[in-house]
């Protein structure tokens, strides 16, 4: 039903976000060549103060609060107050989710971190280097450990191999998968991004069938891709939901209707603005510029909002020609 007033209706947004991300640093000491956030050691933190401001200014009176918030960094495990901020969350009825690169997993955080949190996220770009050690510490104390899977131009293949079930031993005891596009941004190479080739086409085409043992997902930006390859009902997929659903917030606490966006146009302080301000007044000049103006042959042309408002390269299906479709 969502936020409509009977079964049938369906609106295009929510009155307030139902997934909010939050990075709390842009600290991180790895160093991933791709790092979209370009992350750095350099102890850039959100405050106990600060988040738990943010997280005050996302409750609604009328709404209530956001279903979700899933935090981020940098490397959440290396701010020195992730547990209070965990605390901070549960105290606003807020069950927190994260993303780590897992280095700093220990038995004693697993159970610190247990009782406070929906579940975790482990990110990377190669299956046969999953943290297993690490995440299975997660996985042993029962806590619902995803894997981010990061699809670009090289990890395809890979990807491939998880839809034809050839590496469902790596995910054995793992919650889901989650495959995320690969985004320029960042450290992030252009080089590095999907290309509409034989490769990608076989991708979509294993969806409906594919072989892995977990349950799969996709990060908004792939939409497109599965609107037009696959037969996945459309009452499951979204389109990019970025400032229709999803907001995001970083550590300076500048709302930003997606953690990739690449200029100040949608970009508003929560120092200097309500939330509600931002959601439903400045953001509905974003939200009116999402027209799909695609012209190739689609089934789902209608369900679908013509892709990234960001970036163009990662709209592989997209035309403004009239084309047929890639079937």
């Amino acid at each position: 039903m969502r936020w409509g007033k009977t079964l049938e209706e369906n609106p295009y947004r929510a009155p307030l976000p139902e997934l909010v991300d939050i990075s709390i640093s842009n600290h991180c000491t790895k160093g991933c060549s791709f790092c979209y956030r370009d992350s750095l050691p350099n102890n850039e933190f959100m405050s106990v103060e600060d988040y738990e401001f943010t997280i005050r200014a996302l409750n609604s009176k009328k709404w209530g609060n956001v279903f979700q918030v899933a935090l981020g960094g940098g490397e959440p495990l290396e701010h020195p107050d992730f547990l209070e901020i965990l605390r901070i969350s549960r105290k606003h009825n807020i069950v927190p989710n994260f993303t780590t690169n897992a280095e700093h997993i220990t038995e004693q955080l697993a159970r610190e971190v247990k009782p406070l949190v929906g579940a975790a996220a482990i990110s990377f770009s190669d299956i046969r280097l999953t943290p297993k050690s690490k995440a299975q510490i997660f996985i042993k104390e029962g806590i619902k450990t995803n894997i981010h899977f990061i699809l670009d131009r090289k990890s395809i293949k890979q990807g491939i191999e998880i839809l034809k079930g050839n590496h469902n031993e790596n995910l054995k005891g793992f919650n889901s998968l989650i495959f995320l596009t690969f985004k320029p941004m960042g450290r992030g190479n252009d080089d590095l991004c999907l290309d509409l080739n034989e490769d990608l086409k076989e991708f979509c085409l294993l969806i409906d069938n594919n072989k892995c043992s977990l349950n799969i997902g996709f990060d908004s930006c792939f939409m497109p891709m599965l609107m037009h390859f696959t037969n996945t009902t459309i009452d499951f997929i979204e389109p990019c939901e970025c400032a229709f659903f999803s907001a995001y917030i970083d550590e300076n606490l500048i709302v930003k209707p997606c953690s990739f966006t690449i200029h100040n146009r949608d970009n508003y302080s929560l120092r200097d603005n309500s939330f509600d301000t931002i959601w439903n007044s400045h953001w509905e000049s974003f939200r009116n510029g999402q027209i799909n103006d695609c012209q190739r042959e689609c089934k789902n042309a209608d369900n679908c909002r013509g892709g990234c408002p960001y970036y163009d390269q990662i709209n592989l299906c997209k035309t403004k020609k009239p084309e047929k479709a890639l079937l």
